[in-house]
């Protein structure tokens, strides 16, 4: 694999701002969660920390992931691509831990896996007590709670910062020009929301995914102890897996992008039915057409034209949003 990531020590915000996530690269960002005081009950034991995480909990519902002792922590698809190989069951969060607790010292456990929990809205006050100073106080946090688990090799569209707090992480990641050689699966038809490699990496079968040697030579893997943090930037893939049988992690997600923009991963799945499957010399001039509109290769593609006739190609502000969302659903209803 590639190396290693450039690790921080003692960040704060300005620096993180100003110094770290312009590089898009990832960062490892070393004890920057270590006072927290659901690090200190993680260090005490499993049950201190689940106490102290439960004492938050005003039972609103949550979906677990379950799967037999024979995935071994390998969330993923069945082999007939027909389903998945766990369950998803809806429960608090405190359910969720108790069963945990009961298969802690297990030697074959099921998995268990529940994930992207809004603390605000499943544990309220966890947020006040445990503050993530790097970033601004408005961005949620979420929490991932579960024993041994492989999550495949993913992106998100968001910036994104892991913190550690109880258990061990491995994250792999890779370049987002890697998506050539990582044999993503369906877009539509995935695990969590966003699409996954089909690639193994414990176990990767390069006779199917040659290509996937490429990928991890550009690839870094670091691991994070509890107190550690990861800043992951949009579009990075990674490969998370958790060991131990009591593993919490928390999360924040944001984006630069203005809220009332539209969402890029919609914009792609249209744009592959309408010119997908086009001749490729047809294609070919509708690359030109998005580098002109969408990449602005050649600079602004209406500077020739005054302010108030460039209609869907301005300045791009809310009212203009709107009118553009509707334009396109009456296209799209035809």
């Amino acid at each position: 694999m590639a190396g290693s990531l450039d690790e921080y020590h003692g960040v704060d915000a300005q620096r993180f701002q100003m110094e770290i996530q312009p590089h898009y690269r990832p960062a490892l960002l070393r004890g920057a969660v270590a006072h927290w005081p659901a690090l200190r009950e993680g260090k005490t034991s499993p049950q201190a920390l689940a106490q102290y995480l439960k004492s938050f909990d005003r039972g609103e519902l949550t979906e677990t992931m379950v799967g037999p002792p024979a995935i071994k922590g390998r969330f993923f698809y069945r082999d007939d691509m027909r389903g998945f190989n766990f369950d998803r069951r809806q429960e608090t969060l405190t359910a969720a831990i108790d069963r945990l607790l009961a298969h802690l010292d297990h030697p074959d456990p099921p998995s268990f896996y529940t994930g992207s929990v809004p603390t605000d809205v499943n544990l309220p006050g966890f947020g006040q007590d445990n503050v993530l100073d790097l970033i601004a106080r408005s961005t949620g946090a979420r929490i991932w709670i579960g024993n041994s688990a492989t999550i495949s090799t993913h992106y998100d569209q968001s910036d994104n910062v892991a913190c550690v707090v109880a258990g061990h992480r491995r994250f792999t990641l890779f370049p987002p020009d890697q998506l050539p050689n990582l044999y993503v699966g369906p877009l539509d038809y995935t695990m969590a929301g966003q699409p996954s490699s089909m690639v193994d990496l414990a176990h990767p079968d390069f006779a199917r995914y040659p290509r996937f040697r490429a990928a991890l030579d550009a690839a870094v893997t670091v691991d994070l102890e509890p107190g550690d943090a990861i800043y992951i930037p949009s579009m990075w893939w990674h490969n998370v897996v958790s060991t131990g049988p009591f593993n919490v992690l928390v999360n924040y997600w944001w984006t630069d992008a203005k809220p009332w923009a539209g969402n890029p991963f919609q914009a792609l799945v249209h744009s592959i039915m309408a010119i997908g499957e086009l001749p490729p010399e047809r294609q070919e001039v509708w690359r030109g057409v998005f580098d002109h509109y969408v990449f602005r290769r050649h600079g602004d593609p209406m500077a020739h034209m005054a302010p108030e006739h460039r209609s869907i190609t301005g300045p791009l502000t809310p009212r203009l949003a709107q009118y553009i969302r509707g334009w396109l659903l009456r296209c799209l209803g035809g």
